[in-house]
């Protein structure tokens, strides 16, 4: 999918549609997590000014391996690095700080198993890694095939419990902006989908265009008494640089007719030169 976002032909086509889901979807998202009206300009502002916010609306420290169970979802951050380092972010922000707060490794993962001090999760999307983070199944696609155990709380780490992931979902659904994400969304995956088979039709096309010029290469070639196609750095067959004129269907025409004429070319040969040249596209079909 890459190539075809650098493809002149569908990248500015995709990039709209995938850019109208991360619009949507980043305007979502920290509406999800619970949050007070303190005024700041930036979470240390908060503790700058002594503003703990209320229990109600901070995502709950896992301090216990008992806190989570299986298909729970938490939030890992570590602040190594950062300038967070110095304070408890759990324990200072509201859940929607926390969930925005730059300068630090974050990700939300899903629980798989726990033992008494470790848990099992792993890794899933959220909207911040790209327009393919589908909402309506949060949390159903994981980035880990194999889950990653962590223990509860280093240095710089922390571990929050967001909700499970049932509970999760329902946030996102009943969510104002659910309905104007899915629409977003449902057409990006139309969008690309159309992509995809218009490429791959312009592929099979391009795939018959090469057979047939390869077949009359030579014979053309020989006939015309230069390399009018030859092969470019890719292997492909084009036209040769330095005879564009011929690239004109009615030129190509005359010019071939008249070689034709001269018995460069056997009848069988003018005839399929000019059906390969057809389906090549260089030429109208014969009549």
């Amino acid at each position: 999918m890459q190539s075809l976002l650098n493809d002149p032909a569908y990248g500015h086509k995709l990039r709209q549609a995938y850019g109208e889901v991360s619009r949507v979807s980043s305007r979502l998202w920290p509406g999800l997590w619970p949050d007070d009206s303190v005024p700041r300009d930036t979470p240390r502002s908060r503790i700058m000014l002594g503003a703990v916010p209320k229990e109600e609306v901070r995502i709950p420290a896992v301090s216990e391996t008992t806190h989570v169970k299986a298909d729970d979802l938490v939030v890992v951050i570590d602040t190594a690095g950062s300038s967070h380092t110095s304070y408890d972010i759990l324990g200072v922000l509201t859940g929607r700080e926390v969930m925005g707060l730059d300068h630090v490794t974050r990700k939300v993962a899903r629980v798989v198993s726990t033992t008494a001090k470790t848990i099992s999760v792993v890794a899933v999307p959220t909207p911040a890694d790209g327009w393919e983070c589908e909402l309506a199944n949060f949390a159903e696609q994981a980035y880990d095939f194999i889950p990653t155990t962590l223990t509860l709380k280093t240095k710089t780490r922390r571990i929050g419990r967001l909700g499970t992931v049932e509970e999760i979902r329902q946030r996102i659904r009943e969510h104002a902006l659910y309905d104007e994400w899915k629409q977003a969304y449902e057409n990006a995956k139309d969008v690309q989908r159309g992509v995809q088979e218009e490429a791959l039709k312009r592929q099979a096309d391009e795939a018959r265009r090469q057979e047939a010029l390869l077949k009359i290469g030579d014979v053309v070639n020989r006939a015309v008494g230069f390399d009018l196609f030859c092969l470019d750095t890719q292997g492909q067959v084009v036209f040769s640089y330095h005879r564009r004129f011929l690239q004109d269907a009615r030129n190509l025409r005359v010019h071939l007719a008249g070689l034709h004429a001269l018995g460069k070319f056997t009848d069988d040969e003018y005839d399929l030169v000019r059906d390969q040249l057809a389906i090549a596209g260089l030429l109208p079909a014969r009549q």
